[in-house]
């Protein structure tokens, strides 16, 4: 596995002199939006403590044991991620397995699990013994971008780390550079920093989709049609699949719902330049979009605790499509 170009440089220096000092703890959670940087430090720092030819206390990346990083060919470095929308307890019990045996060909292992708020509730359970009774010379780091998801007794028992995000600029140019339209990286941009997922986003059909969808729904609100409440069912509906594409929804929602407030109080477009039916929700008072806002926040909260996405968006439309009293903006 490659390490990539997004270092967060002030974190390499601050892990780079722990590891001088010797001072590495056993467990991390590397917390953080997509394209932070978390998984590349996590190879940086297995590669840091493997690697035969440092320079200047960085790794060569050219060595034998850097390139084996690299390609996941070093038995004492190794990577859980997600298959399918979670990891499953199978995954765990196997990466178990591995933590009950010895360095292979040193005195550290090395365990990175992707995406660890995806652990089912089993896995995640099955992980704690480790945290309890970690055995020597064993790191093991848990990527996310939600640790609040996370078991409380993991997050108990691990140090963590969080990323600061990469500038919007910074990844919408990298997407603009990577060939995805001027109209979407923006948006794309908010959703993930990561410019590798967000140009697969922005060339995958069923995003497309339900992103057309969303913005037809945001132009039936924007003219207060109650034609909104039907339409979750006969279109918006079907472009979910998982919890994920539910999670997409609310938040490409809250997005635009943000982006309207900023054009309300004159600053210019940042997403969706030259949509009509986002010019026509920011005719609307601040008090109006201010209190939508605030109503897909809600939303999102009541899917995490598992209402029925169906009938949590139909009871979001209809507080959407209450008119608020017109204020000054």
């Amino acid at each position: 596995m490659a390490t990539g170009t997004n270092l967060p440089a002030g974190l390499v220096r601050q892990f780079s002199n722990v590891i001088d000092r010797d001072q590495l703890s056993q467990a991390y959670i590397f917390a953080g939006a997509a394209g932070a940087g978390k998984v590349p430090l996590a190879m940086w720092i297995a590669k840091r403590l493997f690697c035969t030819n440092l320079q200047a206390g960085q790794p060569c990346n050219a060595c034998g044991e850097c390139l084996r990083i690299d390609t996941g060919n070093n038995p004492d470095v190794l990577t859980v991620a997600p298959e399918g929308q979670s990891i499953k307890a199978e995954a765990i019990r196997g990466l178990k397995e591995e933590m009950g045996k010895s360095s292979v060909e040193g005195h550290r292992r090395i365990f990175i699990i992707q995406d660890a708020d995806r652990m089912t509730v089993s896995a995640a359970n099955s992980l704690l013994k480790f945290f309890e009774e970690p055995l020597p010379g064993m790191i093991i780091i848990l990527t996310t971008t939600a640790k609040n998801r996370l078991l409380p007794t993991v997050l108990s028992r691990a140090q963590i780390v969080q990323f600061p995000p990469p500038a919007w600029q910074a990844t919408v140019d990298a997407l603009s550079a990577a060939g995805v339209s001027g109209s979407l990286a923006p948006l794309i941009a908010r959703l993930t920093s990561d410019v590798a997922a967000g140009v697969t986003l922005a060339g995958d059909e069923d995003f497309n989709n339900r992103l057309a969808s969303v913005k037809k729904l945001v132009q039936l609100l924007a003219s207060g049609d109650g034609l909104a409440f039907p339409f979750i069912q006969t279109d918006l509906m079907k472009q979910v699949s998982d919890k994920n594409d539910q999670r997409q929804v609310l938040r490409l929602l809250a997005l635009i719902y943000a982006e309207a407030m900023r054009r309300s109080t004159g600053a210019p477009a940042q997403l969706l330049k030259n949509d009509a039916a986002v010019d026509q929700l920011a005719s609307k008072s601040l008090r109006q979009l201010s209190d939508g806002l605030d109503a897909i926040l809600t939303a999102t909260v009541q899917l995490e605790g598992n209402v029925a996405f169906q009938a949590n968006c139909e009871q979001l439309v209809l507080k959407l499509l209450q008119r608020a009293p017109e204020l000054t903006k």
